[in-house]
């Protein structure tokens, strides 16, 4: 109780919920959002939607001194971009998701990881000859993750000890089954496949057939996603994945 009171004492002067947004404002910026979502007849509240009322009545919140209207605006732009980092993460997961796809590329970098650290040789693919560990097939996985080439031999090591005690206890494979393996592999199968995708056309659903326009929808729906949600965020990660590959 005395260490308690010190502290109480100590962090009087903050004055902790006095300052800052008040939750009120938010809480009335995500009420109208709903009402503009219903007025739009929209099923969903939008996240879009929601930065659009916050940024454009947050100089209308009479208790925000306005040296501060910067500060805020750009926490709305980090949120934002963080916003987008998810979308983009999300349609990837349903534009690029392919469990067999995922467990071949994963049986192949475990085969290349094993040779790698036992200094062994693998069956190339094609030709049937014993090889060396494909170094740029490694690397490619693991720079999904942003694993550096000094901590390569660090990561190999984890997924090896990984999959040994796994086997120990009599489970099969699955790079399911280990997060940051998974993450990079699906990554790694975004790259392969992103070449091929049309992102523009997800902008519009007159370029797209409907039938592959639904099933990217559904793929998001089994994440979570409402309709009307997967719909937009797949419209929009659509528009910024192009814009990115125009810049590139």
């Amino acid at each position: 109780m005395k260490k308690l009171r010190e502290e109480a004492t100590e962090t009087a002067e903050i004055g902790e919920g006095m300052e800052g947004v008040s939750p009120r404002f938010i809480g009335d910026e995500i009420a109208e959002a709903i009402m503009d979502s219903m007025h739009r007849e929209r099923n969903f509240l939008s996240p879009l939607t929601t930065f659009n009322h916050l940024e454009e009545n947050l100089e209308n919140h009479g208790s925000i001194a306005a040296e501060l209207f910067d500060t805020y605006y750009r926490y709305l732009e980090l949120v934002r971009e963080e916003y987008k980092e998810r979308a983009i993460e999300d349609v990837r997961h349903a534009l690029a998701y392919d469990l067999d796809e995922i467990q071949r590329q994963g049986e192949k970098y475990m085969d290349h990881v094993m040779a790698y650290i036992d200094d062994d040789t693998v069956e190339d693919e094609l030709t049937g000859r014993e090889q060396g560990p494909d170094e740029t097939f490694l690397r490619s996985v693991e720079e999904k993750l942003d694993v550096p080439e000094d901590r390569k031999d660090d990561f190999r090591q984890e997924v090896s000890n990984w999959v040994s005690r796994r086997a120990r206890e009599g489970d099969t494979f699955s790079p399911q089954d280990n997060d940051r393996l998974r993450r990079a592999l699906e990554r790694k199968l975004w790259e392969d496949k992103k070449h091929n995708i049309n992102f523009s056309a997800l902008v519009s659903s007159g370029e797209m057939d409907d039938d592959e326009r639904s099933a990217w929808i559904d793929a998001l729906r089994e994440q979570g996603y409402s309709r009307g949600g997967a719909k937009e965020v797949l419209e929009f990660a659509g528009a910024e994945v192009a814009k990115a590959e125009m810049e590139e």
